[in-house]
């Protein structure tokens, strides 16, 4: 239980990463709570709805789009989920070096990968709901470092993992924090939610060139030192337990 409670640890701390390093994400979140501030009192017949409820309802919403994909990876693994190791695990930490590579050479070549607009209704509980359900589809395009680093930590920590659901529970904390900043910028007022955007825009070449050097680093100690994988041999030597990075 130690292991799965470290690994959760660190798939929330890598989903509060990724929307604050994608570039193309930031400029969302000032606009969309100015628009949930402006309509806040029009919900269900008129009756005021506090901003820190509408926060709440887009932590709920990526919540319920990462459930979706938990269960997705569960239905196409099934029980055999030590499997996936063997099969996924290299491939994975190998993208995560090109992805890593990219970033360190090209800081902001993702940000100009197309990404979904999220839907809004007259409801701004629906509304919001809706954005936190659709962010995880913004965001996997805007920042696919952290993401798949999310994916290649998740294939080494999930065969330690004592049930099922505790793979989801994986899935879970990685939007739980994904939609933490969402939730802190509705608790925040709009000056500050401003500055603090501006700050991370201003810095984004350089936060995304060392998420890069990290993933390089990552990547390369896996492939080399946990799954042995040599030049020149095909050797591949999945872990029996869930090593720490």
């Amino acid at each position: 239980m130690a292991s799965t409670s470290a690994a959760l640890l660190e798939f929330f701390l890598l989903g509060l990463a990724t929307p604050l390093t994608a570039a193309c994400v930031i400029p969302l979140y000032p606009g969309f709570l100015a628009y949930l501030t402006s309509v806040g009192g029009d919900d269900d017949g008129g009756r005021s709805t506090p901003v820190a409820l509408l926060g709440v309802l887009v932590v709920a919403g990526v919540l319920a789009f990462m459930a979706v994909v938990g269960l997705l990876w569960t239905a196409v693994f099934g029980g055999g989920v030590t499997d996936a190791v063997e099969r996924l695990s290299p491939l994975a930490f190998a993208v995560l070096a090109v992805v890593g590579l990219v970033l360190v050479v090209s800081p902001g070549g993702f940000s100009r990968l197309p990404t979904i607009e999220p839907p809004h209704s007259r409801y701004p509980t629906a509304s919001a709901f809706a954005y936190g359900f659709f962010f995880g589809a913004i965001v996997i395009p805007c920042n696919p470092g952290l993401v798949a680093l999310f994916v290649s930590r998740s294939t080494v920590a999930f065969p330690a993992f004592d049930a099922g659901w505790e793979v989801l529970l994986g899935f879970l904390a990685f939007g739980l924090g994904i939609g933490a900043p969402l939730l802190a910028f509705a608790l925040l007022d709009q000056a500050s939610s401003r500055r603090i955007t501006r700050t991370l825009a201003r810095h984004s070449g350089a936060i995304n060139r060392a998420v890069g050097v990290v993933l390089l680093a990552v990547s390369a100690y896996y492939l080399v030192f946990v799954f042995q994988v040599v030049p020149g041999t095909a050797g591949l030597e999945p872990p029996l337990e869930y090593p720490p990075v």
